[in-house]
């Protein structure tokens, strides 16, 4: 009897419950009903405590941003390199999602969802009855609800609005409240966008749901979530997949099918049999999908944000996301150019060549491999004459900006400007007697012209943007040497002087210009110091004594005593090939956005510097370096395609280069060590052992510069150099003529006296010798000539 009594007043508990709960209810939806046309209505205490008097006082309209989409760096053949997000999402419109995965959640969120029209009292009451009676706890909320609710959040966390995120997930009448009366206004709108036509509007609501759901623990939207646990499109989901999913809008780290697979099973399960319930699923189908094991259903495709998983391009990727950041075309701020990138669905397609990129990594990691002993760096830049586009920038290291560093790994870009991610920089040696070549045709000379070969103390230099007019060291004059392997008579062509790389003559040469004059040249073709920021504003219109502040002196501008990124030397060469127009090294071919539309951005930047006349003459010029096999370019010529080019080797033989072009391609390769003044030698590129102190621009950058060049030229048409310059009247057969080694070796006895003889007599200020020539020459020479100044190492 009293165990009856007892079930008695259980049941009459449970009905006043529920009454009351429907009576709330009730009360609820009148009151946002009659929000909807009577705006005066006054919401209940509770509300009005929490600071809101009227319904009147919430918007009525959803007004947010589109959330964030990953955004994709992909190569010119359109290979993804890299994906950025600040939320891991990738939005796709309903047909790109499967019919399986939007029944799947609307039969476990929200199964009248089509019947409602954006708050479902009935969804309410079951929920409150549910949750009062000691039953599974559910939220009541539609399908439109949660997605209000989540476009608040996303909006207020994409805007920085800390108080807006907060307002986005409080647990109070006042957030349910606004989120019911903007579902039923956003239904309301949009069914009238769709002409009456509710389905169609409700279809809307359900794919910007799908869109903006979290599905896992960074996996924003279905099509992300897909890829992420499947390796496949939304579109392709089969039940059992759609089920997984959707079971996890619930709870996305509780129901994680990787941490939690057992959780994850159970509630699958639960939605397949809600699917089958009300007849989404044929019991074929909801028996097949039940039997599926959750291990066979999982194919995990890890996604990282950033550069870090571009493989060997990620120096390249890195280099292509500071251009935009710093680019006031793509967005005016940093910040709107930070939120285009990280969250404005970009689809990014630049000028690199897949395929040569993998070609150059391959030879610069068998030549050097990353974790090599010794811990030199070695890099190649390629870059288009005519257009600036960059085709292939790669080094012997693999990017990684994060702090847990391996040997091998780095995040500096040994080819880039400081100012796009590069160091300090490296000198480049002879590899800048081009330029003074430019100046001095520019200026009316000529290729046939000669000029004097002796060693001499070289007191004034004319430099206009100088104080007086000129560079001067009455006390310390300059006084270079040369290292070459040829004969050298007392004069000789400036094309000999060039092939043969003779600094005297150079020096000669740079004195009967002007110093400010030839830096001017070389900036006109980019040639800027690597720690210079061109693109600064405050640098813009500097004078060039302000570019180069210390480098206005012989030493620089006659032999090339500077720091220039190996980027800006290959698209300086790259004038040359092209006749004289100089194009700005360019990274992006296009960029659109989640829609598709073209944005703006710094595009190709391309000007005249110099004749063609003059180009020409040089193409004419450097092409001998590479033809002639006593010259420094050893004779190793482009099989099948004429091309040109210049070794460079730095003060103390730290960093060698070699960078040259046909009319396709204009390549730079550095070799040196990145983090410290170190001499190569006492260990082997490539099987070839490196003999201390006679290591030059042609020992290892040529080799490397040569395969490379050869390989990727591969296939593609020659396009010839143009011929020899004309002489001028009068002009005379060079004064230098190679020699053999006999006579070479005779002579290194009385050149050993006269160097050591000359060391004794006088202390000298460093000079700027370079030293492209081939191992034979005297290790003593090389010991007893002018000290000269170590630079700095370049400290990533």
């Amino acid at each position: 009897m009293h165990g009856s009594s007892s079930r008695a007043t259980n049941v009459a508990s449970q009905t006043i419950t529920r009454l009351g709960a429907l009576l709330i209810v009730c009360l609820l939806s009148g009151i946002l009903l009659a929000a909807l046309f009577l705006p005066a209505v006054t919401v209940a205490s509770a509300v009005a405590d929490q600071g809101v008097e009227t319904l009147e006082e919430f918007p009525s309209e959803l007004d947010v941003q589109s959330p964030n989409e990953a955004s994709r760096i992909e190569a010119a053949d359109g290979s993804l390199l890299a994906v950025f997000y600040s939320e891991n999402r990738i939005v796709v419109p309903m047909e790109d999602i499967s019919p399986f995965m939007r029944k799947a959640v609307v039969a476990i969120e929200d199964r009248r969802f089509y019947e409602h029209s954006g708050v479902d009292p009935k969804g309410i009451a079951r929920a409150l009855i549910s949750n009062s009676s000691g039953g599974s706890t559910q939220g009541g909320s539609t399908l439109t609800q949660q997605y209000v609710k989540n476009a608040l959040l996303v909006d207020a966390v994409q805007r920085g609005d800390d108080d807006a995120k907060k307002d986005a997930v409080r647990a109070s009448y006042a957030r349910k409240l606004r989120e019911a009366k903007l579902a039923l206004s956003l239904e309301s709108k949009l069914t009238e966008k769709h002409g009456g036509d509710q389905k169609a509007a409700k279809d809307e609501i359900l794919t910007g749901y799908l869109n903006i759901a979290q599905f896992g623990p960074s996996q924003y939207g279905v099509e992300t979530a897909s890829r992420h646990f499947f390796s496949k499109h939304a579109k392709d989901l089969t039940p059992a997949e759609s089920a997984l999913l959707a079971g996890l809008v619930n709870g996305p780290n509780l129901y994680d099918p990787v941490k939690h697979p057992e959780r994850a099973l159970k509630r699958r399960n639960e939605v397949l049999s809600d699917m089958h319930s009300i007849g989404y699923l044929n019991d074929a189908e909801y028996k097949k999908a039940k039997d599926t094991p959750l291990e066979a259903m999982l194919k995990i495709q890890n996604t990282r944000a950033g550069c870090q998983d571009a493989g060997g391009a990620g120096f390249f990727c890195d280099y292509v996301t500071r251009s935009l950041l710093h680019d006031p075309k793509f967005a005016p701020t940093a910040a709107e150019r930070k939120r285009l990138l990280y969250g404005g669905g970009l689809t990014i397609r630049t000028t690199l060549d897949s395929n040569k990129e993998k070609l150059a990594l391959e030879i610069l990691e068998r030549r050097v491999p990353a974790t090599s002993e010794s811990g030199f760096g070695h890099s190649i830049v390629t870059v288009q004459p005519g257009t600036g586009k960059i085709l292939v920038m790669a080094q012997n290291r693999k990017f990684n900006a994060r702090s847990n560093v391996q040997p091998g790994e780095t995040a500096l870009n040994y080819t880039a400007p400081k100012a796009l991610g590069g160091g300090n920089g490296f000198e480049v040696g002879s590899t800048f007697k081009p330029f003074v070549l430019a100046e001095w045709l520019k200026s009316g000379h000529s290729v046939w012209d000669q000029v004097e070969t002796k060693r001499e103390p070289m007191k004034r230099f004319p430099a206009k943007c100088l104080k007086g007019g000129a560079w001067q060291q009455t006390n310390d004059p300059y006084n270079p040497d040369n290292a070459v392997s040829v004969k050298l008579g007392p004069t000789q062509t400036v094309l000999d002087a060039t092939k043969y790389s003779v600094n005297t003559s150079y020096a000669r040469m740079a004195r009967e210009l002007d110093l400010c004059d030839i830096a001017n040249t070389a900036i006109s073709m980019g040639g800027y110091p690597t720690d210079f920021n061109r693109n600064a504003e405050d640098n813009r219109g500097l004078p060039v004594n302000k570019i180069f502040p210390r480098e206005i002196a012989p030493s620089v501008m006659a032999l090339g005593q500077v720091r220039i990124s190996s980027l800006d030397m290959a698209a300086a060469y790259a004038t040359f090939a092209a006749d004289g127009e100089y194009c700005k090294p360019q990274a992006i071919n296009e960029v659109t956005d989640r829609n598709g539309k073209k944005l703006p951005f710094t595009g190709t930047e391309c000007k005249r510097v110099m004749s063609p006349e003059v180009a020409q003459a040089i193409q004419y010029t450097l092409k001998q370096d590479l033809e002639d096999p006593r010259a420094t370019g050893k004779g190793m010529t482009i099989p099948g395609h004429e091309a040109g080019g210049k070794t460079g080797t730095s003060s103390f033989q730290y960093h060698t280069w070699y960078v040259g072009f046909t009319k396709q391609m204009s390549t730079a390769v550095w070799f040196g060590h990145p983090n410290a003044n170190v001499r190569p030698g006492g260990f082997q590129v490539d099987g070839q052992y490196l003999v201390p102190k006679k290591v030059w621009g042609n020992t290892v950058s040529l080799p490397t510069w040569h395969e490379f060049m050869t390989r990727a030229s591969e296939g593609t048409p020659n396009i010839p150099f143009p011929g020899p310059p004309a002489k001028p009247a009068g002009a005379s057969q060079p004064a230098a003529a190679p020699r053999d080694d006999d006579s070479r070796e005779r002579e290194r006895p009385k050149r050993r006296q006269q160097s050591n003889k000359r060391q004794q007599q006088r202390e000298q200020k460093p000079a700027a010798g370079n030293k492209p020539a081939p191992e034979k020459k005297p290790e003593q020479k090389q010991e007893n000539k002018p000290a000269e100044k170590p630079q700095e190492g370049n400290n990533p």
